[in-house]
C-alpha cells in the first residue's frame, strides 16, 4: 500500500481557493476566466507551479519509501526470458544425424519486425529415425491397442488406457497340411496332442481345446473361416467334424500356401491355465463321413476312355468290350490320403449289347419235315472282360495298384440284375497328380487286359454297367501324421512351431503364449535405428491434476541382440517429464546393439516404457492416465536470450572514486565478466587461482611465456563483505550496470579502465518473448541437412521488469516476513517474488492439493498473467514456487513435502438474459452492448467493478448482473435472467451446480459464451 498524499488538492481546488483569496490580496481586479485579461493567466500559470510543487510534496514519502528499501537492498524483480521447445525438422533422404550444438540459434519475428532470439538450451543430435509405430500392451488385460495413426494426426492418446482402443491381440493355432486337408465334403479329423517330458499334461489336452467356451475350431474356405459343426476332446486326442460340403481352400497364410485349420482363443479369455497346453508333438489324421449313409462321396471326375462319365450311371469300357480301354477315376480328397484305406463302392450290372443283329434262319415249312430240314441257329458266344489291370500314376508312369485276383477279375461276367460292389485299396505314398483329358488330378486307371470271346462271330458283349459310384477313407488306428505346417500367432507375431516338435529331442513349443513381460507398456518402433546421441524425444502431455504427487514407476528398455535371441535391456534416460507426469524431453544415448525385430506386424527398432508398479494396467476409470497430446522427436529446450560476445561496457562516472560501467543492451539474463590480469598476478598466483577453481583464459607463446591472461570475476549481492582481493563485481541487470570494488571492499580494476573488461551477456526481451505456435521459424545460422526449426507449442514464461508500482507494495512485504514463510500472507508475496507475472495468489493453509483439509499442508492457487486452462508452462512455474516456498517454510512442512501449487478451478460462466427496450432502434445495440458489458465485467484480470479482475475464490450472484444490464442504454428492465457454471479441468468442461461452484474455494470467474435476447415493450 503506498502511502497516502500529503497534500491532497487538485487545480480545481487550488482555483477556487484562490478565487476566495482575490478579493483580499487584489481588490481592484476581478478573476474572470469567460473574459480573461493577463491577470487571468497570472493566475493561471501561479495554480500551475503550485500544483506542481504539490505533486513533488506528495512524491517525498513514495521517494523516502524508495530510499528506505534501497537501504534494505530491496530490489526490482528482473525481466525473465521466454522459453519453450523448438523441433529440428531434417531434410529427406539425410544419410546419417545431425548435431545440434548448446546455444544454437533460432529466431521469431516480433510484431514491430525485429528479431527475437532464442538459444537452445542442450546439445542435441537430430536424428533421421522417425517414429513409424506406436503400441499400447496390457500382459494383465491381453491386449494390443495400435496408436500410430492418432500418434501421426495429433489426436490425444491416453497412453496404457487398452480399454477405449480397437484389441489386435489375437491367440491362434494354425495347423497345416496340404492332403490330409484336402477335404470338400463332411469328413472328421482327428488330432492327437504329445508331451513327452510331462506325459499327464497331454492328457488335458483334448478336453481343454474341445471346450466351446475357450477355443473355437474352424476351417479355411474360399469364402473364408468357417467354423467346425463338431468338437469332440477326450485324453490327448481331438475330433473335429466337418458336416456341410465347403472345399478347403488351398490359401496363403503368413506366405505360406497350404489348407489350413485354426484354433482360436476367444476374446477375453485368459492364458492364465494355458500352461498345460505345452506340447512337443502334434500328429492328425482325417477320415470321410458318410453322413448320408450312400456310400461315400462321388469322384471329381470319371473317363471313359477319352469321354467324360457320368457317375449315376455309365459304361466304364464302353458298350462294346475292346482289350486295353481305360475307366479313369479322379478324385483328389480320397488320392490324397496317402496310406489311409480307400473304399470304392459302385453297383455294378452288365448289360447284353450285340455288335450285329441275329437274323432267324429260313424255314422251308413241309408238312412233313425231317429234322435235318429246319437250319440249326448259329451257335452265340458271350465276350466278357477277363481280368482288368489297377493302376495309378506314381508321378513318372502307371504304376500297379493291386493285383488281388477279386479286384482283377472284377468285371467277369456281371449279373444282369446288377450288385453292389465294394474295393478296397490302400492308397500308395506316391500317388501324384496327372493329366487326364485336359483335367490334372489323382486319377486311379482301371485298364482292361483280357476279354472272352471278342473274336468269335458277332459275340454278345457283357457290358458292364457302373452307378452311385462313391468313395470313402480312412486310416488305420495306429496311423497319423505329424502336419507339415504348425503356425502360432501371439501378440501379433508367427512362431512356427515344426522347427521344435521335428528337433531332436523335441522342444515344448506353446499354442497359445501370453504377452512378454507381465506389466503395461508403451511401444515406440523406429524406420531406423536411433543410434549415438543424445538425443531427445519430447512428450506434450494434457495437464491433469495429482499426477505429480501420484507419480507411477516407468522403465525405458530398448530390444538388443544377444548373441541367438533377442532380449530387453535397459535403456538410461533423462527423463524431464517425470515418469510422464508432465511434459518434457526424454534424453537418452542410442545403444550401438539395437536389433531390428519384428513385432506388432511390423519390422522396426524398437524401443519401449513399461509401467513397473502396474498403477496403469487397471480398468479403475479413477486412475489418471497421462493423455499424451504430441510425441515430437528432434525436440530440444528453448530460451529467449541473444548472446552479446566480447562487449566492453561504456564508463560513466559518478563520482571521484566511483565509476559504473553500462552494457549496451538490457536488461541482461546472465553475463561473464573477464578481466584482463596481465602483468598483475604471477605464475604461483595463478596456479592458486586454478586451485581455487577460478576459470580462466591465458595466451602463451611457444615458449610457455605468458603473453595475455583474462580471470572469470564473480557476480556478488553486496561488495561490503568483500575482502581486497575477491575477484566480484556487482551487477544490476535490469539496467545493464556494473560496479567493481574499490580496493577495500573486492578487488579493484587493473589499471586501462574499461579496455580491461571483457563481457559475454545475454540479453533479453522478456513477454515479447511469448510467441504462439509457429511464431519460431528461422536459423541464425544455418545447419547442413537442417531444412528447418518451428515451435511446437507457445513459448511462455517471459515477464518484463518489475514494475516500479508492483516493487512498492512487495517492499514492506519483504520487510515483513524476511524471507520466511509463516503466514499464508507470507506464502502469498512470496510466490510473487518467484514470478512477478503472476495476476492472482490465493494460499489454502490446512489444505491439501486436492482442496481437502489437511493438518500441516499448504496449497497456493495461482494464476499467471493471461493465463488460463492448459497454460503450456505451468508445471514448471508450480515446481519453481513450490520448491521457492519449501526452501523459506517451517521444517515440519518443508521436510514431508506439503507446499503444494496448484491452477484455480476455471468456472466459465455462461449467461443467459431476456432484455426489454423501450425504442425499436435499441434491440441491436442493446445485444451489441450487454454482450460487451458481460465480456468485460467476467474478465477475470481486468473485469469486476473496479477493474482489477476476480479474486480466487470470489463468488458471482445473479443478482450482481441485474444492475450491470440494466445500465445498458435503452434497457427499461431485465425480463429474465441465468447463469450456467461449467468447470474447465484436465482440459474437459462439465456444467456444475450453483450450489456446488460455490463450493470451490479456489474457483475463479472465467468468461463463457453468453445469450442475450432483446424483446420490444
Amino acid at each position: 500500500m503506498l502511502p497516502p498524499p500529503i497534500d491532497p488538492r487538485t487545480l480545481p481546488d487550488l482555483i477556487e481557493r484562490m478565487k476566495e483569496m482575490v478579493p483580499y490580496y487584489t481588490p481592484d481586479w476581478r478573476f474572470s476566466p469567460n473574459d480573461p485579461d493577463p491577470g487571468t493567466a497570472l493566475f493561471y500559470l501561479f495554480a500551475d507551479m503550485y500544483l506542481q510543487n504539490i505533486d513533488r510534496l506528495n512524491r517525498v514519502p513514495v521517494k523516502n519509501m524508495i530510499a528506505f528499501l534501497n537501504l534494505l537492498d530491496v530490489k526490482r524483480l528482473t525481466a525473465r526470458p521466454a522459453q519453450g521447445y523448438a523441433t529440428f525438422h531434417l531434410s529427406v533422404g539425410t544419410p546419417h544425424s545431425v548435431l545440434i550444438p548448446k546455444g544454437t540459434e533460432v529466431a521469431a519475428e516480433g510484431a514491430d519486425g525485429s528479431k527475437i532470439v532464442f538459444q537452445t538450451q542442450e546439445t542435441m543430435l537430430a536424428t533421421p529415425a522417425r517414429i513409424d509405430d506406436a503400441v499400447l500392451v496390457s500382459a494383465k488385460q491381453d491386449a494390443i491397442v495400435r496408436v500410430t495413426e492418432a500418434l501421426q494426426t495429433g489426436a490425444p492418446i491416453t497412453l496404457f488406457d487398452v480399454a477405449s482402443g480397437l484389441n489386435e491381440q489375437s491367440h491362434a493355432l494354425y495347423i497345416g497340411h496340404r492332403d490330409l486337408l484336402w477335404i470338400e465334403g463332411a469328413a472328421e479329423i482327428q488330432l492327437q496332442f504329445f508331451n513327452s517330458k510331462e506325459p499327464y499334461r497331454q492328457q488335458q489336452c483334448g478336453e481343454w481345446f474341445a471346450d466351446p467356451a475357450r477355443v473355437e475350431w474352424r476351417y479355411l474356405t474360399e469364402e473364408g473361416w468357417q467354423p467346425f459343426d463338431e468338437v469332440t476332446g477326450d485324453g490327448h486326442q481331438l475330433w473335429l467334424r466337418k458336416k456341410r460340403t465347403a472345399a478347403l481352400a488351398f490359401t496363403e497364410l503368413h506366405g505360406i500356401e497350404n489348407r489350413w485349420i485354426q484354433a482360436r482363443l476367444r476374446p477375453g479369455r485368459t492364458l492364465s491355465d494355458a500352461h498345460p497346453l505345452l506340447i512337443d508333438g502334434l500328429r492328425l489324421k482325417t477320415q470321410s463321413l458318410n453322413e448320408q449313409r450312400n456310400g461315400g462321396f462321388a469322384p471329381d471326375v470319371m473317363f471313359a476312355n477319352d469321354a467324360q462319365a457320368d457317375p449315376e450311371g455309365c459304361f466304364p469300357f464302353g458298350e462294346f468290350l475292346a482289350p486295353y480301354s481305360l475307366f479313369y477315376i479322379a478324385s483328389d480328397e480320397a488320392f490324397s490320403k496317402q496310406q489311409s484305406i480307400i473304399e470304392l463302392s459302385m453297383t455294378l450290372k452288365s448289360v447284353h449289347n450285340q455288335l450285329m443283329p441275329v437274323e432267324e434262319p429260313e424255314i422251308e415249312w413241309k408238312l412233313v419235315m425231317k429234322e435235318s430240314d429246319i437250319p440249326k441257329k448259329p451257335k452265340v458266344y458271350l465276350a466278357s472282360i477277363r481280368n482288368v489291370v489297377w493302376e495309378y500314376w506314381n508321378g513318372k508312369s502307371w504304376a500297379r495298384l493291386t493285383n488281388a485276383p477279386e479286384q482283377e477279375e472284377l468285371f467277369y461276367k456281371p449279373t444282369v440284375e446288377g450288385m453292389d460292389v465294394t474295393v478296397r485299396f490302400r492308397c500308395p505314398d506316391d500317388m501324384a497328380e496327372t493329366f487326364v483329358n485336359g483335367h490334372y488330378k489323382r486319377f486311379l486307371r482301371i485298364r482292361v487286359q483280357t476279354v472272352d470271346n471278342l473274336y468269335t462271330p458277332n459275340p454278345i458283349h457283357l457290358a458292364p454297367w457302373l452307378s452311385n459310384v462313391r468313395l470313402q477313407y480312412r486310416y488305420e488306428p495306429d496311423v497319423a501324421f505329424p502336419a507339415q505346417k504348425l503356425l502360432a500367432d501371439n501378440n501379433m507375431q508367427w512362431m512356427d512351431g515344426v522347427p521344435a516338435l521335428t528337433a531332436n529331442p523335441p522342444r515344448p513349443f506353446l499354442p497359445f503364449a501370453p504377452l512378454d513381460g507381465g506389466h503395461p507398456a508403451l511401444y515406440l518402433g523406429f524406420d531406423e535405428a536411433p543410434v549415438k546421441g543424445p538425443l531427445h524425444l519430447y512428450f506434450s502431455f494434457r495437464q491433469q491434476t495429482g499426477m505429480e504427487q501420484n507419480r507411477p514407476i516407468l522403465e525405458w528398455e530398448y530390444l538388443r541382440q544377444d548373441v541367438n535371441r533377442l532380449e530387453w535391456a535397459p535403456l538410461k534416460v533423462v527423463d524431464e517429464t517425470l515418469d510422464f507426469t508432465r511434459s518434457g524431453s526424454v534424453q537418452f544415448v542410442g545403444p550401438s546393439d539395437l536389433a531390428r525385430a519384428e513385432l506388432f506386424r511390423r519390422h522396426l527398432y524398437w524401443l519401449r516404457v513399461v509401467n513397473r508398479d502396474d498403477r496403469y494396467d487397471s480398468a479403475d476409470e479413477s486412475v489418471k492416465r497421462p493423455i499424451l497430446q504430441a510425441l515430437l522427436p528432434n525436440t530440444v529446450r528453448i530460451l529467449q536470450q541473444e548472446s552479446m560476445r566480447d562487449e566492453t561496457p561504456k564508463p560513466v562516472r559518478l563520482s571521484d572514486t566511483e565509476t559504473e560501467y553500462h552494457l549496451q543492451h538490457a536488461p541482461v539474463y546472465s553475463e561473464e565478466v573477464w578481466i584482463d590480469e596481465t602483468g598483475q598476478i604471477t605464475e604461483r598466483e595463478l596456479e592458486d587461482l586454478l586451485a581455487a577453481g577460478l576459470r580462466t583464459d591465458a595466451v602463451r607463446d611457444a615458449g610457455g611465456n605468458l603473453l595475455r591472461l583474462w580471470v572469470l570475476w564473480q557476480p556478488i549481492d553486496h561488495l561490503e563483505d568483500s575482502g581486497p582481493q575477491d575477484r566480484f563485481y556487482r551487477i544490476d541487470r535490469t539496467t545493464g550496470r556494473i560496479r567493481f570494488g574499490d580496493g577495500r571492499h573486492g578487488k579493484a580494476l587493473p589499471e586501462g579502465g574499461a579496455d580491461r573488461i571483457r563481457v559475454h551477456s545475454n540479453k533479453i526481451v522478456g513477454s515479447l518473448g511469448n510467441l504462439p505456435v509457429g511464431a519460431i521459424h528461422s536459423l541464425q545460422r544455418s545447419i547442413a541437412f537442417v531444412q528447418g526449426v518451428t515451435n511446437p507449442e507457445p513459448t511462455a514464461g517471459g515477464t518484463d521488469t518489475e514494475p516500479m508500482a508492483q516493487a512498492l507494495l512487495r517492499g514492506p512485504q519483504t520487510v515483513r516476513n524476511r524471507d520466511r514463510a509463516v503466514t499464508a500472507q507470507d506464502y502469498e508475496w512470496l510466490a510473487r517474488t518467484v514470478s512477478p507475472d503472476l495476476a492472482k495468489v490465493k494460499c489454502f493453509p490446512g489444505t491439501n492439493a486436492d482442496m481437502q483439509p489437511d493438518t500441516g499442508s499448504v496449497t497456493l492457487a495461482v494464476l499467471p498473467q493471461n493465463g488460463g486452462p492448459g497454460l503450456p508452462f505451468f508445471p514448471q512455474l508450480r515446481r519453481q514456487i513450490a520448491d521457492y516456498l519449501q526452501e523459506r517454510s517451517a521444517a515440519v512442512i518443508a521436510t514431508a513435502g506439503r507446499v503444494h501449487v496448484i491452477e484455480p478451478a476455471y468456472l466459465e460462466i455462461n449467461v443467459f438474459a431476456q432484455l426489454v427496450v423501450k425504442s425499436m432502434e435499441n434491440v441491436v445495440p442493446a445485444e451489441r452492448e450487454a454482450i460487451e458489458k458481460l465480456n468485460k465485467f467476467l474478465d477475470p484480470f481486468t473485469g469486476n467493478y473496479d477493474g482489477a479482475g476476480w479474486e480466487i475464490g470470489q463468488l458471482l450472484h445473479t443478482s450482481v448482473l441485474y444492475g450491470l444490464l440494466k445500465s445498458v442504454e435503452g434497457v427499461n428492465h431485465v425480463q429474465k435472467l441465468s447463469m450456467s457454471f461449467f468447470l474447465v479441468t484436465d482440459g474437459a468442461k462439465r456444467e456444475v451446480r450453483p450450489d456446488e461452484a460455490a463450493r470451490l474455494p479456489h474457483g475463479i470467474v472465467m468468461n463463457g459464451r453468453h445469450q442475450i435476447v432483446v424483446d420490444l415493450l
